[in-house]
């Protein structure tokens, strides 16, 4: 049996208030941002809540050889999206209290940020509203593209396919997959619309130019519904609202029978 070196309880006893975050420096003499959880300064590391997932690559080559993907396969990344998408017709709860959590840890990365403007971004004299719009957030906003309009949240997370093996080289690995109970499914995809779960973890604290966020990654994957298991709408009570003399029930053609066209 493999056993994680981090410690993935469930979201809500994930206590943003105990997460510390530490400067420090690089090769190149760089400040660099590290976070800590608890007493014993541990990984911070939560299984996610059940949600609907959009966008998922955890399979195969992760994101090579698509259109946002590397040109260099050891660069290849898994990635997988959970977003507040409803579920058979009503608000994901859970994903509330998850994003309630990350925007807890966001918020003190924030108050850090601003407490160290000067080594970590070269800035000084900027309000913390200020930062905040330099700030890469956890959970991201979705907008209609046509309509500009929100339309829901995410959260992003990727890891790697190719890690080092410790002599020098990457080597290739895999995301195990289970079902609704921990099992691993050999052979497993994650498809568009499915109900997941991960075992998420805060890879690094990024710094990119003026931009600063935290690089959410995950282990493994729980598959608790499948698409195709969802309910699916049965009745849309707005057209029956209105009504029509020449209204008729649906009725199947017969196998075998044609529509006849006439001229």
């Amino acid at each position: 049996m493999y056993t994680s070196r981090r410690n993935f309880a469930p979201i809500d006893e994930l206590r943003p208030e105990e997460i510390r975050f530490h400067t420090g420096t690089d090769r190149q003499n760089k400040t660099t941002i590290s976070m800590t959880y608890g007493a014993s300064c541990t990984d911070v590391a939560f299984l996610t809540p059940a949600a609907v997932t959009n966008w998922p690559r955890v399979t195969g080559d992760g994101n090579f050889g698509t259109m946002w993907g590397p040109q260099d396969i050891t660069k290849a990344k898994f990635s997988l999206d959970l977003t507040d998408t409803p579920i058979n017709g009503v608000k994901n709860e859970c994903f509330v209290q998850l994003q309630l959590k990350l925007e807890a840890i966001d918020d003190k990365l924030l108050d850090f940020v601003h407490q160290n403007q000067l080594s970590i971004l070269g800035r000084k004299n900027l309000s913390r509203e200020e930062l905040r719009v330099l700030q890469i957030r956890s959970v991201r906003p979705k907008y209609d593209k046509h309509s500009g309009t929100l339309v829901g949240h995410s959260m992003q997370m990727s890891a790697p396919k190719y890690v080092f093996d410790g002599m020098g080289s990457k080597t290739p690995r895999s995301i195990n997959i289970c079902d609704n109970k921990g099992v691993v499914i050999q052979g497993a995809d994650v498809a568009p619309g499915d109900v997941v779960a991960a075992t998420a973890f805060a890879n690094q604290v990024y710094v990119i130019g003026d931009k600063f966020g935290i690089h959410w990654s995950f282990e493994e994957i729980s598959v608790v519904c499948q698409r195709m298991h969802l309910e699916v709408k049965t009745e849309v009570p707005v057209f029956g609202s209105v009504n029509y003399d020449f209204a008729k029930d649906y009725v199947f053609a017969s196998a075998g029978v044609k529509r006849q066209f006439s001229d």
